[in-house]
């Protein structure tokens, strides 16, 4: 059976365990900005800690039951439970009004938005949550991709039971700018017996001036699209795209 990566929570932590490149952007604009901060998409709370631990408060929306579980353990190891809202609802019904100086949608959120009402729906109840003035800031990946169809090995952990070893085979479609990713966890025990699990992810991949325009059609002025989290200028080997779009004010 292949499950769902936002269903297999144990797996994305695996796979994301040691990634730490966006913290330092998310953190430095919850710093800038005082007051409660709404982020779409929590995961498993990697970014929500470091939000909590600088904001007033985080409103973190979480549709994936497994995903917001394992958050709500990773806030309370933290100690910042108590500063953090968890909510099931997704992006596009999201009813609050003004409420926030700064939304984010950290780590790819807006590629699991797979066609264009979605995405309208999100971006216009994001902006419509934002106070005058107020900022969103998102990242989505480069669409630049590793081969086509060749199994990767992604990393291998040992522990004092089994050794796992993460497989990653990725296909795109570009006439519907999707990437499906599946992974393969093998865990092999003391006795050389090897139990696989299969997940499976698809995102829909954003060019620049897509994006730009999305933003700008759910009424973000100014929008402004950078080429990584230190805000360079995009550029052809960008790892990223980072977006900064702002609320007019008044």
């Amino acid at each position: 059976m292949t499950r769902d990566l936002y269903d297999a929570a144990d797996v994305y932590d695996l796979q994301y365990r040691a990634y730490r490149d966006d913290l330092p952007y998310y953190r430095s604009l919850a710093l800038d900005r005082p007051g409660p901060v709404l982020e779409v998409g929590a995961g498993t709370g990697r970014v929500t800690v470091e939000l909590a631990r600088t904001a007033e408060r985080v409103v973190a929306l979480e549709p994936s039951a497994a995903m917001r579980e394992r958050a709500r353990a990773r806030l309370e190891a933290a100690g910042v439970a108590d500063r953090v809202e968890l909510r099931a609802t997704p992006a596009e019904a999201l009813t609050d009004v003004g409420s926030y100086a700064l939304a984010v949608a950290p780590f790819h959120v807006l590629m699991h938005l797979h066609d264009l009402p979605a995405q309208d729906a999100a971006l216009t109840a994001i902006r419509r949550s934002l106070a005058p003035g107020g900022l969103f800031a998102c990242d989505v990946a480069a669409p630049r991709f590793g081969p086509e169809g060749v199994l990767r090995h992604e990393a291998t952990w040992q522990d004092a039971e089994e050794q796992l070893d993460l497989w990653l085979l990725q296909r795109t479609d570009p006439a519907h700018q999707t990437v499906e990713s599946r992974y393969l966890l093998d865990r092999t025990g003391p006795d050389g017996t090897v139990r696989r699990e299969r997940v499976r992810l698809v995102q829909r991949w954003f060019h620049r001036f897509e994006l730009q325009r999305a933003l700008a059609s759910a009424g973000f002025d100014p929008v402004r699209i950078l080429g990584d989290f230190d805000r360079r200028p995009v550029h052809a080997d960008s790892p990223r795209l980072v977006a900064e779009a702002r609320v007019p004010p008044g």
